[in-house]
């Protein structure tokens, strides 16, 4: 009997450890997930009017890649799926479908682009810069199966206004750019003048997904890694995009679909918006280090050749720069 009973009060312990398990689990989705509702991407009405491209609607919202209609932009919960076509399958087994967008983007440039893709005008640009200062980038004749790179949160700017701040690694397609996968560190992305990393994808039927964001301060090491999750050799329809913050464990992933073969390589990227001073920048230089690419063959790229963008019409000019090796991409400003 008292083998019977100790047995007893083990399994009892264990249901009790397993309880515990399951609402751990359950009170860290629930935290990403009001983490994601409580934090409201950057609205281009909180910004200055200088530093709007005239014709954007104020309630847009401010994204890696470019401005969006809140109706056109999803979240993405831990444990969810991103298909093809858009749908959603959600961790808890639900399948839905995210609204169909149907209002236009406009890019980092502020060129108006309609639901169904169309470019149609171009607006004036602010005269503070906005878009991608510099980036690491390569085309390759083989499709991608991995991009992985790391880096360390810079110290916030010394001043601090309505600028939006981005970094990241990440693949595209070329010729024809269907998607962009990215694991972003951003700063005052959600009007919160804080770090921030989210997993982004962007645009299918002109809807951009991204991840829950997990919190980041200066200091952080994080660890931007994108990846097929098929086997070698093959063409994959589902890919995984973590944001890592190696430094609190804190994970913020994206399931989805590339929607095609991705070819063109970034190391690194300085993207922002609203930046009118030098000082609006974070600390840097900022260095993308230990950056692994491998081809969908798992062969890894031994010398990507890396190039840079021409900064020479950037206004504030603040000693943009690139310098590279095999494995790193240290951005200056």
């Amino acid at each position: 009997m008292k083998r019977f009973a100790s047995l007893g009060r083990v399994v009892a312990h264990a249901g009790i450890m397993a309880a515990m398990f399951s609402l751990a689990i359950a009170a860290h989705a629930a935290e990403s997930q009001d983490l994601s509702t409580s934090m409201q991407l950057t609205r281009v009405g909180s910004l200055p009017t200088s530093a709007k491209p005239s014709g954007i609607p104020d309630d847009y919202v401010v994204t890696p890649n470019g401005y969006f209609s809140p109706d056109c932009v999803a979240t993405v919960h831990e444990g969810d799926q991103v298909q093809t076509d858009g749908v959603i399958h959600r961790a808890s087994g639900a399948v839905e479908r995210a609204p169909v967008c149907t209002k236009a983007n406009f890019t980092l440039q502020g060129q108006r682009i309609e639901a169904n893709g169309r470019h149609t005008f171009t607006n004036t640009p602010p005269p503070e810069q906005s878009g991608w200062v510099q980036a690491a980038n390569y085309t390759s004749s083989k499709p991608i199966g991995r991009i992985v790179a790391t880096w360390t949160v810079p110290t916030a700017p010394s001043t601090k206004s309505n600028q939006v701040i981005y970094f990241f690694p990440g693949l595209e397609q070329l010729p024809t750019v269907q998607s962009i996968l990215q694991p972003v560190l951003g700063w005052n992305g959600y009007n919160d003048k804080a770090w921030t990393l989210a997993s982004w994808n962007c645009c299918v039927d002109g809807t951009t997904f991204h991840s829950d964001p997990v919190p980041a301060k200066a200091g952080d090491v994080v660890v931007g890694d994108t990846y097929s999750t098929c086997a070698a050799g093959q063409a994959c329809s589902t890919w995984k995009i973590d944001s890592r913050n190696t430094t609190t464990g804190r994970t913020s992933t994206l399931t989805t679909n590339p929607y095609a073969d991705l070819t063109w390589v970034f190391g690194g990227v300085l993207e922002v918006y609203s930046v009118a001073t030098c000082g609006q920048y974070p600390g840097g230089p900022i260095t993308f280090s230990n950056i692994q690419v491998y081809d969908r063959n798992n062969t890894r790229v031994s010398n990507p050749p890396w190039q840079g963008s021409d900064t020479s019409g950037i206004n504030p000019q603040c000693g943009y720069g690139l310098s590279t090796t095999a494995t790193s991409a240290t951005i200056s400003y």
